[in-house]
């Protein structure tokens, strides 16, 4: 009952709040121009993470408030603080378009809030029995590595219409099963609360999108799912699982996000200049539309939260060898993915070659 009142709060106050924030976007001139990098041909108003954070926000403490457990409000309201300088901080990028290093001091800094709130990872669960405890130095450090490259996966996955914000939808759903099944409360109503305004938000996101999520947005989904996988770990006990269900999930994302990165270490680029090779991009190229694009994405992240609900009905043993299984699936997909391209090449060169010859015969 407490994640349906969740979602359907949630749900309530996305599509209600999103118009208005829309028109404040506009008046304060906090708009997204299109460029050679972008894909939308008009300016759209950014901020759109004001108003998922605020239906999250309102969505979560009803559900927290209809679980009639008053310790676990020492833990909703330090995260919803938190959540608000996300917000907050990805606003003012959205506005001044901030320093990609400004943009991960800021994420370091959040991430290190979270550890001094108690939410961190401390141990890790070994798939052969027993558990390995970390000390408090390795602590902190695999905490706020966990924490920016999820906050960095969902973000660097912004890049079309309605694809972050339904992504994140997919992806809650399928934590939500596994939260239901390892009865965690606390992370089922975080994660209902955020597919309910994601959803709601996807009304005036998905293509031809009148309002972007912006950094503010996209930022804060990547929160969320850091933040519920850590709730899970620190007041459950199977700590392998908590991880892992995320990391599985969120799959297509880590992926993009750790090929992007690949790339431009390997051009000696900056981390953080932004290019149009991303896996949507590269979609987009081989003649899909953008709506097929983003169905696909859907499709494949609505497969693989399926397949990570798995890591709570089998046994640990087996969790590395599934998680290795899936690992295969995707360098397979991305090896057919590439043969693609290069048809694709290969049929312009032909093209290419045959108006030149019939240019040269007319």
């Amino acid at each position: 009952m407490s994640a349906l009142t969740a979602l359907i709060v949630a749900i309530a106050v996305s599509i209600s709040l999103t118009p208005l924030v829309r028109r404040l976007a506009i008046r304060l001139g906090v708009m997204d121009h299109p460029n050679r990098r972008k894909v939308h041909r008009l300016p759209t108003p950014r901020m759109g993470g004001v108003a998922v954070y605020a239906a999250w926000s309102c969505g979560a403490l009803a559900g927290v408030y209809l679980l009639k457990q008053a310790a676990l409000f020492q833990v909703i309201w330090p995260v919803v603080g938190l959540g608000g300088l996300v917000v907050a901080l990805g606003v003012w990028d959205d506005w001044k378009d901030a320093s990609g290093t400004a943009k991960l001091a800021a994420q370091c800094g959040i991430a290190s809030l979270i550890f001094l709130a108690g939410l961190r990872i401390d141990r890790l669960s070994n798939p052969f029995g027993g558990e390995m405890f970390f000390p408090w130095p390795v602590s902190y450090l695999v905490t706020v590595l966990w924490v920016i490259g999820v906050m960095n996966a969902m973000n660097l996955i912004d890049g079309l219409d309605g694809l972050a914000s339904g992504v994140a939808a997919i992806i809650s759903y399928g934590l939500m099963a596994a939260g239901l099944y390892l009865d965690s409360p606390i992370s089922v109503v975080l994660l209902a609360a955020l597919a309910g305004a994601c959803l709601g938000f996807l009304r005036y996101n998905f293509h031809p999108a009148t309002i972007f999520l912006g950094d503010s947005g996209s930022q804060f989904l990547g929160f969320v799912f850091a933040v519920a996988s850590l709730i899970e770990h620190q007041y459950k006990a199977a700590t392998a699982a908590s991880l892992l269900l995320p990391l599985t999930a969120m799959m297509l994302p880590i992926v993009d996000t750790g090929l992007a990165v690949f790339r431009r270490l390997k051009g000696r680029r900056s981390l953080f200049r932004a290019d149009k090779f991303h896996l949507h991009h590269r979609l987009l190229r081989l003649g899909l539309s953008h709506r097929r694009v983003v169905a696909f994405f859907y499709m494949v992240t609505l497969y693989l939260s399926c397949f990570a609900f798995l890591f709570v009905v089998i046994r640990e043993q087996f969790a590395v060898v599934l998680l290795v299984l899936i690992g295969l699936g995707l360098m397979m997909a991305m090896e057919a993915l590439r043969f693609m391209e290069w048809k694709v090449r290969q049929n312009s060169r032909r093209r290419a070659r045959a108006l030149r010859r019939a240019s040269k015969i007319t």
